[in-house]
């Protein structure tokens, strides 16, 4: 099923700019094996050399934040992920 994965800021550079990518998946951790197989570039962006994702990154079906131990609950057709990468300064 067609669902929407919207990209943060910076994980855009690694989707050549793309905000949305429109990919077919059942659950969010589908979609985002998607978009780093359609995108390898994505891969160091949410996993670390072991990996392991990142804490940093947060998850979000249509507006409502999902926990990781929720990524592999079924979506429906038409829902939009928004994978948020998230940077701490000083």
């Amino acid at each position: 099923m067609p669902v929407k994965v919207r990209l943060s800021n910076l994980l855009r550079q690694a989707t050549d700019w793309q905000e949305i990518v429109e990919v077919t998946a059942k659950t969010p951790e589908e979609c985002l094996h998607a978009v780093v197989t359609q995108f390898p570039d994505v891969r160091k962006w949410i996993y670390d050399k072991k990996g392991k994702m990142w804490d940093r990154i947060q998850f979000f079906v249509n507006g409502k934040r999902v926990d990781r131990e929720q990524l592999g609950k079924p979506i429906q057709d038409g829902d939009e992920l928004h994978i948020l990468l998230n940077i701490g300064g000083g």
